[in-house]
């Protein structure tokens, strides 16, 4: 059989015809089981019974599910639940590259020029950069990793 963009229209028209599946029939795994019988397990354990006990009990309605298997089903649940309860938006602050200093946010103005000191031009030196060993000249060739460093920068 060969396949065309017509025969490909033609299926997606049909694809599309078909009638959505009434929710109540869809099919569902052992975890979204326990995720739509999340609150009611948790009201069996508020009323005192183990979670051993709640187990057998979905066991012998038809369920399933050993001990450990709905222990850890029932904590992915509470965790995506305390995730979405969560009404505050974190926003993050953008990453400083490497090299710049964060300003401190409680300083009066002038206090770093007063003092000397600019906050742009005060950069760290990286930790990795290796000192000249005594006794060699900066034109020198090196080896390892200071070969690959340029010495006339001073950040990198």
């Amino acid at each position: 059989m060969d396949y065309t963009v017509e025969s490909a229209n033609r299926l997606a028209a049909e694809l599309r015809a078909i009638p959505p599946k009434d929710p109540a029939q869809r099919r569902l795994d052992k975890q979204g089981m326990v995720r739509l019988l999340a609150d009611e397990i948790i009201a069996l354990q508020q009323r005192g019974y183990t979670i051993e006990e709640v187990a057998e009990s979905l066991r012998g309605r038809g369920l399933d599910i050993t001990t450990p298997t709905l222990k850890n089903y029932l904590q992915r649940t509470k965790g995506k639940t305390e995730k979405r309860s969560k009404s505050t938006p974190r926003t993050a602050k953008p990453a400083a590259r490497y090299g710049e200093r964060e300003t401190p946010k409680h300083t009066t103005p002038g206090a770093s020029a007063a003092a000397g000191v600019n906050a742009t031009s005060a950069v760290k030196q990286p930790p990795h950069v290796p000192a000249l060993p005594a006794g060699e000249e900066a034109g020198a060739l090196r080896s390892g990793k200071g070969a690959f460093l340029v010495k006339d920068k001073d950040t990198y």
